[in-house]
């Protein structure tokens, strides 16, 4: 199984707990191959190139559908060069800062850049993540100016945010929480259209002036294009079983995760619909790739 960013991410984390399962289920190795870099997209052209055989399979983020948004010259297209398998999960985005931050919620980190434009700065997994769009739909609604500071994972982003080289950042709730448990950064705000239960006490930034804002991490299962009915169909039932067992769901939970499991044809359609939501705030944004 690819993962399209380096170890210790959210995307590893959740893709090595399904691969755990998978192997109990299958009865043989799934093995997780980290192959990073261009937002998912090193690891996404490869896979496109093997064969439909079963053998090789990728988790995607949201990142897998804006890349071609911001990259004209990628090589492979992101919903018609694969097969979706199921979505895993979804996950909530937290703002957060470094305990030394100035500002201690969303609005006086607001208050602050409009101050001081184009000098705050923030981390994120890469150009064309849904973390950083979900910053720079932020700053467009806003009216402020931020200044991005690309990585090529969430754990590299998360790592200069907690060293304070950084002072803000934006990554899912899952790959957040263990920090925040430890009081090692200051929550700000979450991207989902209501505060979650995990995080009692941060607001949603709808709910801080934001109206209608939402953004989540999501975390879909694909395969090669031209992967056998049947086959796709045994893999998808393996995962979405997985995915609804009580020990995964209670894993994804009690990451700030929420469950999915859902069809191929549902997978398809979420992708196509994020695609295009994504895309639409790209140009509308101009929000430039590098």
């Amino acid at each position: 199984m690819f993962v399209g960013f380096t170890a210790g991410g959210s995307t590893d984390i959740v893709a090595r707990d399904l691969a755990h399962e998978l192997e109990k289920v299958w009865g043989q190795p799934v093995i997780i191959e980290n192959r990073a870099g261009a937002n998912g997209a090193i690891a996404a052209g490869q896979l496109a190139k093997l064969p439909p055989d079963g053998q090789t399979l990728m988790m995607i983020v949201s990142g897998h559908v804006t890349n071609g948004h911001l990259n004209e010259k990628q090589p492979f297209d992101a919903l018609k060069d694969f097969t979706p398998i199921s979505e895993v999960a979804s996950s909530p985005l937290l703002v957060f800062a470094h305990p030394s931050f100035p500002g201690n919620d969303i609005k006086s980190m607001l208050a602050l850049a409009k101050d001081k434009p184009s000098t705050l700065a923030y981390s994120s997994p890469g150009t064309g993540s849904i973390q950083h769009l979900s910053m720079e739909l932020l700053a467009y609604l806003a009216g402020v100016k931020l200044v991005h500071v690309p990585y090529r994972s969430g754990a590299l982003a998360l790592n200069d945010t907690l060293a304070g080289h950084v002072p803000l950042s934006v990554l899912s709730v899952l790959q957040a929480l263990p920090h925040l448990q430890a009081k090692t950064i200051k929550p700000l705000a979450v991207t989902s259209a209501k505060a979650t239960d995990i995080l009692p006490g941060v607001p949603a930034l709808a709910e801080a002036g934001l109206k209608d804002y939402e953004a989540e991490l999501w975390y879909v299962v694909i395969a090669p294009a031209g992967l056998p009915p049947a086959l796709a169909a045994k893999i998808n039932a393996d995962v979405v079983k997985i995915v609804k067992s009580p020990e995964m769901q209670k894993k994804l939970a009690d990451q700030g995760a929420r469950p999915v499991g859902s069809t191929q044809a549902e997978a398809a359609a979420f992708m196509k619909a994020e695609s295009a939501k994504w895309g639409k705030v790209i140009k509308e944004a101009n929000i430039k790739g590098e």
